[in-house]
């Protein structure tokens, strides 16, 4: 009598192999594309990208300028007394809107395209401000500097 071979079968792994898949598939729609959370992570990509952005100023001796609209933000540099885009222009996800204040007030001045709102510049300070990731009109996080430290992330 021949010994039997143990072990799974072809049709028993990919049996599994489709549970997994079913199972990851709920997973992803659970988590979806839920507003809050795609306003956090923006909010996380946003104050990564101010903390760069101080240190770059400082390290390179320049000036930079950060551009807030309700639907998106741009980072500016400061060449031959010209404020020039850097990169692409970064659009809020679907559902998610930034509000801007700028020294304890409500920002009153639109956002031009040639024109930051928030200055960061090689002394290491920045322009004091508050900026709120809305979701349905209601406030969800907030970044904020006092002019003198890194801008933190408020819940």
């Amino acid at each position: 009598m021949g010994r039997r071979c143990q072990g799974f079968t072809l049709l028993e792994l990919m049996v599994v192999m489709v549970l997994i898949g079913v199972l990851l598939g709920m997973v992803q729609l659970a988590g979806g594309n839920d507003p809050a959370r795609q306003a956090r992570q923006e909010a996380s990509g946003l104050i990564q990208l101010l903390h760069s952005v101080r240190e770059q100023a400082v390290l390179e001796g320049r000036e930079y300028g950060l551009r807030l609209a309700p639907e998106e933000y741009q980072l500016l540099v400061l060449e031959h007394q010209q404020w020039r885009p850097v990169g692409n222009v970064r659009r809020m996800p679907h559902g998610v809107q930034l509000s801007l204040a700028v020294a304890g007030q409500p920002s009153a001045r639109k956002a031009q395209e040639d024109q930051p709102q928030v200055l960061i510049l090689s002394s290491d300070e920045n322009t004091p401000f508050t900026a709120r990731l809305l979701v349905a009109g209601q406030s969800v996080l907030s970044l904020s500097s006092d002019g003198l430290n890194e801008a933190v992330l408020d819940e």
